[in-house]
């Protein structure tokens, strides 16, 4: 069924605003666009190649500087792989020299506060001696 509008279209005129013109055949919107259009597309075409081109290249650039980094990130895990070994000796060592300077401190410590009480010993030694001869004294009556 025919709309409305695409009849009146058929009437609309083909002139310049103005006094009545006489009667005309309606202008092909359709066909005068792709007039217009034509040359400027094919104008364009070359560009468009070239567009073309450029996007390929810089597809296959693309390609080989992800390759590119792949290799230098395999390179940078081997390197991290070999050395893993040689670090955590490294970090066992200084783990044994930082122990056994801590182990030297401990001792040392342990021999201070050994000799201090040794010392306390000797000072409270007579008076102990004393009071267990005291003691052995008194039970030494009572027996």
């Amino acid at each position: 069924m025919v709309r409305l509008r695409d009849f009146l279209q058929r009437f609309r005129p083909a002139g310049a605003p103005g006094p009545a013109a006489p009667a005309s055949v309606p202008a092909d919107v359709a066909a005068e666009l792709e007039a217009e259009l034509t040359p400027v597309f094919a104008a364009l075409a070359g560009t468009e190649a070239e567009c073309q081109t450029l996007r390929a290249a810089a597809e296959v650039a693309g390609r080989r500087i992800r390759a590119a980094a792949r290799e230098e990130a395999e390179a940078i895990i081997s390197a991290a792989r070999s050395n893993a070994a040689a670090e955590r000796a490294g970090a066992a060592t200084a783990a044994d020299v930082r122990l056994a300077a801590e182990n030297r401190a401990t001792d040392a410590e342990a021999e201070r506060e050994a000799a201090r009480i040794r010392g306390q010993a000797r000072e409270r030694l007579p008076g102990l001696i004393v009071r267990v001869t005291e003691m052995l004294r008194v039970v030494g009556r009572r027996a």
